[in-house]
């Protein structure tokens, strides 16, 4: 079980990304149901090597509001959510809030593969492989 924490009308969780040898815990991590896939923002990550490279591909999508919003992929070694791990996952990587309050979403990507369960009661998140 993952603790989620609840604050400005949104579920915050943390998560660990393993990239080429390094590691990183983020903090404040939206839980989003309405987010396809997991993005990350770039500047949390830079620290351990995640920058956009020369054969990365740059994908583009438009944001609540209208506005249009660039990102790339990589996969990374592994994630851990509280004591669960995955290996070999594809995140996206981008800007998510230019104020730096709000490091990623946790998208339906990952929580369904964990068949993650929120418990709004318990603010926790059940996760399995």
């Amino acid at each position: 079980m993952t603790k989620i924490e609840y604050r400005d009308g949104l579920l915050f969780t943390s998560i660990e990304i393993f990239f080429r040898g390094k590691s990183i815990q983020i903090e404040n991590i939206v839980v989003d149901t309405g987010a396809a896939e997991t993005i990350i923002s770039t500047d949390i990550v830079e620290e351990i090597g995640i920058f956009a490279e020369l054969d990365d591909y740059v994908h583009s999508f438009y944001g609540v509001g209208g506005s249009l919003h660039n990102f790339f992929s990589k996969q990374v070694e592994g994630i851990n959510l509280g004591s669960v791990s995955l290996n070999k996952v594809k995140l996206d990587f981008g800007v998510i809030d230019p104020q730096g309050y709000i490091n990623g979403l946790l998208g339906l990507d990952i929580l369904m593969k964990l068949h993650a369960m929120i418990d709004l009661k318990k603010l926790a998140l059940t996760l399995e492989k």
